[in-house]
């Protein structure tokens, strides 16, 4: 028997607009247990940081995510607190940042992170796959979406992992499609490919997934 590991990629979103932000943190919930993190005072402190690492050391089998806002509202110190934790996470716990600003996050905080910047052409790319995903069981359609940069379709493969992640005790397609997803992502950041068909190709690898286990229902 192979064992599939995923492996956890801290996020940070970056917008101006608190309420595209909560909109994209709702997307990031399904199947996982979910914990907003605020800080006790104005901003994080390194107390604030020990409590999350003392927290994400408890074992729990169930894929946690940890969503701190605005951590830009942090010490200096309570960020390199930080760095060792985002660096090698629990291999179920997933941290999500956000800021109005990278600039004002230390180099070495945005260096470990997956950057998310929510424009308005991103947005809706990012919604056109979460609904192709969401509204299918057994076969899952192709919705055509225009994709222009390898940064939107880096993040829609993003998407499709996080959403594959959450269902890999229930559906057993889940850890060959996350297989493919995170190789042709790996391809997509190394190599010159067409991002519309590199998202194209593994849509296709889904759909197919699905249908074959469809017919073989009937």
């Amino acid at each position: 028997m192979i064992e599939f590991k995923v492996y956890m990629i801290p996020l940070l979103i970056i917008s101006n607009d608190s309420k595209s932000i909560q909109d994209y943190v709702e997307k990031l919930k399904v199947g996982t247990l979910f914990f907003e993190i605020t800080p006790v005072t104005k901003e994080y402190s390194i107390s604030d940081i020990k409590s999350i690492i003392k927290e994400t050391k408890v074992f729990y089998p169930k894929i946690r995510n940890y969503f701190l806002p605005d951590f830009h509202l942090s010490s200096i110190a309570a960020q390199n607190s930080f760095l060792k934790l985002l660096e090698e996470p629990p291999s179920n716990v997933q941290f999500i940042l956000s800021t109005d600003n990278k600039n004002r996050l230390l180099p070495t905080i945005i260096s470990r992170v997956k950057i998310i910047k929510l424009t308005g052409n991103y947005s809706q790319n990012v919604v056109g796959a979460q609904f192709m995903i969401n509204h299918t069981t057994t076969k899952i359609p192709l919705i055509p979406f225009k994709i222009t940069d390898k940064e939107s379709a880096n993040n829609i493969l993003l998407q499709i992992i996080i959403f594959f992640r959450g269902k890999l005790k229930t559906d057993k397609n889940s850890p060959v499609v996350i297989k493919e997803i995170l190789r042709l992502k790996r391809l997509l950041e190394s190599n010159n490919l067409n991002p519309q068909l590199t998202v194209d190709q593994g849509l296709i690898f889904i759909w197919k997934k699905y249908k074959i286990k469809f017919e073989d229902r009937r």
